[in-house]
């Protein structure tokens, strides 16, 4: 690397043995050397750059030019790099980091993708996302979801100063259908249809807002001794053919008070239907392995819809069904305690109540379910 020395009034020029110039200059006086950050064919170019950091100088305005260097190299990072970093420096769940990478590559990238971060404008977003398929329009919403909490960061790194994703309602999410919510009687006429084997599922999916990868991972020991509590800790997802146990969707385990009036019910599966292993599933499919919801919804909710002549409801709707009761009984605190949700509003999960009150909204669920089944009788 050695080289021989240009003397010049400010900094110094070395011609390489590679007959290439390089340039440097030491600043502050007494200070460390800084060095240009590539080296020159002319020696006119390496003195220009000397030029230009003097004048940096001069004005007040210098900064080391490797700290601008790599500035320039975050500043100029591609939307479709820095999306990338961004899934893999969150803690996801495989189900959702997996969903995030495929909505950075199939709906952002395709348009967005090679743009640097810092010109990502309003203009730009507003004309990417109108020219999504606007039939898929919870889809649109999560992926313009995704993308306004990526640039959120990039406004935090110092990439852009607002966030340009300023569509008004483009993150409300829509449902593709409006559930079905089954009554009182009907849900308990529902569970009589179905197999024995079966009957506890719906009753607990229904009247302790389970959804179904918790219901399917339930075991024996999340069963307190009399059935009275419920612990949901865990959930099992299946995709791409791998089957993975994992923490609730709120990573949060919750207690659940199970209403009186299934409590039986709940009971006597345990006797009849499940092994006495403390880790046994209370719901196994026919190997013993996970039940699927497919199969159920084919094999056993359908045919039992049929019988009790009630059709288009679906396996969630069992968990809407829990909302709504629940939400007649109870404030909108202990409704989000007892489902588990989780909301923007952050105060309100500070405001979760005393484990007493679930078993009053749990007594006043039974009370609910007898006055209408009473009412249906007259």
């Amino acid at each position: 690397m050695g080289g021989k020395q240009g003397r010049r009034g400010w900094g110094h020029v070395v011609r390489m043995r590679s007959k290439r110039y390089q340039a440097s200059y030491v600043w502050p006086l007494g200070g460390p050397r800084h060095y240009a950050a590539t080296t020159y064919t002319a020696k006119t170019d390496a003195e220009h750059w000397l030029g230009v950091e003097r004048r940096l100088i001069e004005r007040g305005e210098w900064t080391p030019p490797a700290e601008r260097a790599a500035a320039a190299t975050v500043a100029g990072v591609r939307l479709a790099v820095y999306g990338r970093q961004w899934i893999e420096q969150r803690k996801l769940k495989p189900r959702t980091r997996s969903l995030y990478e495929s909505q950075l590559a199939q709906l952002i990238e395709p348009s967005l993708g090679r743009l640097p971060v810092t010109s990502i404008t309003p203009a730009r977003v507003r004309g990417w996302y109108a020219a999504l398929d606007g039939v898929k329009v919870r889809r649109n919403s999560q992926a313009y979801g995704l993308l306004h909490s990526i640039l959120a960061t990039a406004v935090k790194d110092g990439l852009l100063a607002t966030n340009p994703c300023q569509i008004e309602g483009a993150m409300n999410t829509h449902r593709r259908r409006e559930p079905v919510i089954l009554s009182v009687p009907d849900m308990a006429r529902l569970a009589e249809a179905a197999p024995d084997n079966r009957r506890a599922l719906i009753l607990l999916a229904a009247w302790c807002g389970l959804r179904w990868g918790e219901v399917a991972e339930l075991r024996r020991r999340d069963l307190s001794e009399g059935c009275k509590i419920l612990t949901v800790a865990r959930s099992v997802t299946r995709r791409d053919g791998v089957t993975r146990v994992d923490t609730p969707k709120t990573t949060k385990p919750r207690k659940v008070v199970l209403p009186p009036h299934i409590r039986e019910a709940v009971k006597h599966h345990l006797d009849v239907h499940v092994t006495p292993d403390a880790d046994a599933l209370l719901f196994p499919n026919g190997k013993g392995e996970h039940l699927n919801d497919k199969v159920f919804a084919d094999s056993v909710f359908r045919p039992a819809l049929k019988a009790i002549e009630r059709e288009g409801v679906r396996v969630h709707d069992l968990r809407h069904f829990a909302g709504t009761q629940t939400a007649r009984v109870g404030n909108l605190v202990e409704t989000m305690s007892r489902l588990g949700h989780t909301t923007a509003k952050a105060s309100l999960l500070y405001q979760q109540q005393v484990d007493g009150r679930d078993a009053v909204i749990a007594d006043a669920l039974s009370k609910l379910a007898e006055i209408e089944a009473k009412a249906h009788l007259n």
